[in-house]
């Protein structure tokens, strides 16, 4: 793949033009729940720099962690993935768990597999009704949300909340999954089957959203690994990289996992990408199943409320890539540091590359695909 195969148009060298029109775009809404603007330099429609001018709603997680527990920090570092804040949760129990050595029971671990990719799910979902909006199609979020309204009553069903779970603790989960359930997540699992195809038909199979996406937003594969991409983005530009697999957590060394590659990096691909993890991501609950039933009764041990001196990083194939958790203590009940390396960050500092020499109508396409999640950019 070349420069060559995208639709990229070269930009103008025009020696009398001496004043560029600067947009800006926002601040705006993209995903949830966190506005940043995109300041957009362009020769009259013709993209030449984009500027992410990100700040308008910084968090101060990392410092507000310093001065919590580490139980209480899981709820902060969930609000940074809003949308599978159960990724949160998991980081913060894992670094626990490294430091203060702490084995987590076999049941456990496998119903942490199957809720984190619950909430994968449920974050693809979402990102899908936004893609549709971006293009202009106002039916896939209405039908995205209907969908991920049987995941999120499952993950409710667990926790007690539709939203920030904290149901994975340090030392395994606080529940035991409720009688029935196992059937109910199958039976979700079994209409998101058939929707999944009914997603795919419509945007796959029309010309006006292949037009839109088919080789625009080109990302080579060289530019994509020196500037820190990863998860879907990454496998977009046909590299085969998944922490599940090459650096495997929780009881995913015993999963078939599938990774699905794309060949262009366009638009389009990244689009595929992700429709294709929906429907793996049901299959690796499915594999799940079949191991609780011989995992044993233990699903939690108690963890220290005073976690002993160290560190550890530890990091999770999260829906829009590698989310990471650096965690130092000094021996107590807070931590001393906690530094988040959140795969957004790195995401929209792609735009500038992604959209030079396209069309402003473009941008917004480039963006949807990028499935930039706010939290994780000011936190």
């Amino acid at each position: 793949m070349t420069k060559l195969s995208d639709r990229r148009a070269e930009l103008r060298r025009d020696p009398l033009l001496t004043e560029k029109i600067i947009y800006a775009v926002g601040p705006q809404h993209p995903s949830l729940p966190a506005p940043y603007m995109l300041e957009v330099q362009a020769d009259g429609e013709l993209i030449e720099h984009v500027r992410p001018d990100i700040g308008y709603m910084h968090r101060g997680v990392e410092q507000l962690c310093t001065k919590r527990t580490w139980a209480q920090c899981s709820g902060l570092l969930s609000r940074t993935e809003w949308l599978a804040g159960s990724n949160g949760d998991y980081l913060l129990s894992a670094a626990v768990e490294e430091i203060a050595g702490i084995e987590v029971p076999q049941r456990a671990q496998w119903l942490r597999t199957m809720v984190l990719e619950l909430s994968r799910i449920a974050s693809h979902l979402f990102w899908w009704g936004q893609l549709g909006l971006e293009a202009g199609a106002i039916t896939p979020i209405f039908w995205a949300v209907r969908e991920r309204e049987g995941v999120i009553g499952l993950l409710e069903e667990l926790s007690g909340h539709r939203w920030h779970h904290q149901w994975i603790v340090p030392g395994g989960v606080r529940t035991d999954v409720p009688q029935g359930f196992i059937d109910r997540v199958g039976q979700v699992l079994l209409n998101m089957e058939d929707r999944v195809h009914e997603f795919e038909e419509f945007l796959s199979d029309n010309a006006i959203w292949v037009n839109r996406s088919e080789l625009i937003g080109v990302l080579e594969p060289e530019y994509a690994l020196t500037n820190g991409a990863s998860g879907p983005v990454l496998r977009g530009s046909g590299i085969v990289h998944d922490l599940r697999r090459d650096a495997p957590y929780l009881k995913y060394d015993e999963l078939d996992v599938r990774i699905p590659v794309g060949e262009f990096g366009d638009v389009l691909d990244r689009y595929r990408i992700r429709m294709m993890e929906i429907q793996e991501s049901t299959r690796l609950v499915r594999e799940c199943f079949n191991h609780l039933a011989d995992s044993g009764e233990a699903y939690r041990v108690e963890a220290p409320v005073d976690v002993p001196k160290g560190e550890a990083y530890v990091a999770v194939e999260g829906p829009r890539g590698e989310l990471g958790l650096s965690a130092v203590s000094e021996g107590g009940p807070n931590p001393a540091r906690l530094h988040l390396r959140g795969p957004s960050l790195y995401h929209l500092f792609l735009l500038d590359e992604l959209c030079r020499g396209y069309l402003l109508a473009d941008l917004f396409v480039i963006l949807g695909s990028l499935d930039i999640m706010v939290g994780e950019v000011d936190r």
